[in-house]
């Protein structure tokens, strides 16, 4: 009986300790996140001079506030009460690390546009986990010690040398008359598979199982051969579906997911690295100044585009890195070309199929432009590019789809309006809220909601005829596909274009009947922040001849 009320008295003490530790943690949880919203409160208030952006408010000091809701459910994250009505810099500690959220329009726009921030971490990532670029070579990219050709001109402080150095070449490639000769190119290469489809296509047309293979087969194809020229497809012909599974596979890469758990991702990307690697060898040994050109700008039929035969030229032969890290760096560049913009314009495609009313529309747009004395699939490029209807529909499922994270660390200590983020800081900034806020997109009604695909957004009428014209939205920062600032989206000029003239050439040429479930038509979460989202599932399409152009 002794043993019995010993035992039973131990058990007690044991469990009053207990509860005394919990209860004395709990108190001092809860002064901790007392005392942290009085100085967020207190610092979100003052008003006049510069600040160091508040801490968000947690209970575990050494823990943090570590966001669990962005991992399953990243819109409604910036719904939350620090994400959709703060206006400006937050802190979020993650255990002992802060990491500064950029929020409020104006302070996204002056993020951007600093140029003492570097997105080199970035850059590095992605071409080690999603490229497989040898360490050594991305060493050397990061180096500030490396050496550029000797007609550059640095333009932006933060990025070592060589990335500096390719980000410029980037820039010119797909840029004033180098983007004129790719978009010739393209425009001529999808015309002549329309064309091939069109002719192949029984009257009763073909059940597409996916959609979105239309698109690798034809326009992602039509791509690739305006930039790299006919080498690289002819060569290796199954590339461009395993190279639609890579592209759709970049989360698999950048969260470093085992390989057992993802097989199809990783022998996907050795294909693709093979191909480029083939096509790189072929071009360079066929190759010579004898070579006829495509045009005056030195394009070739081995290389494609100039720019492909000088960046291998310069890093290959010049600087001595080794041919297989410039497959990893082309197929980052050819990522970065043609994934976002693809999927988006099958997005456009989706949207304007599954409207009659607005496939009506789109068509009456695109045979204004039609070449008079050419075939249906000739048009004056410029009108073409300023019909309202398109640019709208272009830009409202970038704007709903399109969910940029912009990363970048502090090189200096730099100011943002009124607010500080100290030197060798990490700053993000999302384009999500700008893209998502009623109060830039929608009436006080509410008529069309932000999640909700509708291209009136960018339509307004002007003038005694009450025309159509197109605009973006007047608050800026609140539409960032492309980013903004020194790293503006070099290819954003392009973007349009391919998109535009794949939809006024597939309104022409097809009728389709877009078949995919509802379920399967909602936003895959998987790659957010990293672009343009892609369905959520396959979705079924009958596409056949154009029945009448009346």
């Amino acid at each position: 009986m002794a043993l019995t009320y010993e035992a039973l008295a131990g058990y007690a003490k044991g469990h009053s300790i207990l509860a005394y530790t919990l209860g004395a943690s709990l108190s001092i949880s809860a002064v901790y996140y007392v005392v942290t919203l009085a100085f967020f409160a207190n610092a979100s208030s003052e008003k006049g001079h510069q600040k160091h952006p508040p801490v968000i408010p947690h209970f575990f000091p050494l823990i943090g506030n570590i966001p669990w809701q962005y991992f399953w459910s990243p819109i409604d994250f910036f719904k939350s009460s620090y994400y959709a009505h703060l206006q400006h810099p937050v802190r979020i500690r993650i255990f002992t690390k802060d990491f500064y959220i950029i929020q409020g329009r104006p302070n996204v726009v002056a993020y951007l546009a600093q140029t003492s921030t570097s997105n080199t971490i970035f850059n590095a990532s992605f071409l080690r986990q999603a490229c497989a670029m040898p360490e050594r070579a991305i060493e050397r990219l990061g180096s500030e010690s490396e050496e550029t050709p000797t007609y550059f001109k640095r333009k932006y402080l933060a990025a070592a040398p060589l990335y500096a150095w390719s980000s410029s070449v980037i820039h010119r490639y797909l840029g004033g008359r180098s983007a004129f000769q790719l978009s010739g190119r393209f425009e001529d290469n999808l015309r002549d598979r329309f064309r091939e489809h069109q002719a192949s296509v029984a009257p009763e047309g073909i059940m597409l199982s996916n959609f979105r293979d239309f698109f690798s087969d034809d326009v992602t194809a039509a791509l690739l051969d305006a930039m790299c020229g006919k080498g690289l497809l002819e060569r290796n012909p199954s590339f461009t579906r395993a190279f639609g599974v890579y592209c759709d596979s970049l989360p698999t890469f950048m969260k470093q997911v085992p390989r057992f758990l993802a097989p199809q991702a990783y022998s996907a990307r050795e294909e693709v690295l093979r191909a480029v690697a083939d096509w790189q060898t072929w071009a360079s040994e066929n190759y010579d100044k004898s070579t006829p050109g495509l045009n005056e700008d030195g394009d070739d039929p081995f290389w494609g585009s100039i720019f492909f035969r000088e960046r291998y030229s310069t890093f290959v032969q010049d600087m001595g890195f080794e041919p297989r890290d410039m497959a990893s760096m082309e197929l980052g560049f050819l990522f970065g070309a043609s994934a976002n913009v693809t999927t988006n314009t099958y997005w456009c495609a989706i949207d304007i199929y599954k409207n009659k009313a607005l496939l009506e529309d789109i068509r009456k747009e695109v045979q204004a432009c039609r070449i008079e004395g050419k075939d249906d699939l000739h048009f004056d490029m410029h009108k073409l590019m300023q019909q309202p209807l398109l640019q709208a529909v272009f830009a409202e499922s970038l704007r709903l789809r399109c969910h940029n994270m912009f990363i970048r660390k502090t090189t200096e200590t730099v100011n943002i309006l009124e607010w500080i983020i100290p030197k060798d800081r990490f700053a993000i900034a999302w384009s999500t809220p700008g893209h998502m806020d009623s109060r830039v997109w929608s009436d006080a009604n509410d008529t069309h909601p932000v999640d909700v695909f509708w291209p009136g957004r960018f339509l307004k009428n002007t003038g005694p005829s009450e025309s159509l014209q197109f605009s973006l939205p007047e608050k800026e920062g609140s539409w960032l596909p492309f980013g903004s600032g020194a790293n503006i989206c070099p290819g954003r000029h392009f973007a349009k274009i391919h998109c535009v003239v794949t939809l006024a050439m597939m309104v022409e040429t097809f009728d389709c009947d877009i078949l995919g479930e509802s379920q399967f038509l909602k936003l895959d979460l998987s790659k957010f922040g990293m672009g343009v989202l892609s369905p959520s599932g396959d979705v079924a399409a009958r596409i056949s001849r154009r029945r009448s152009k009346d």
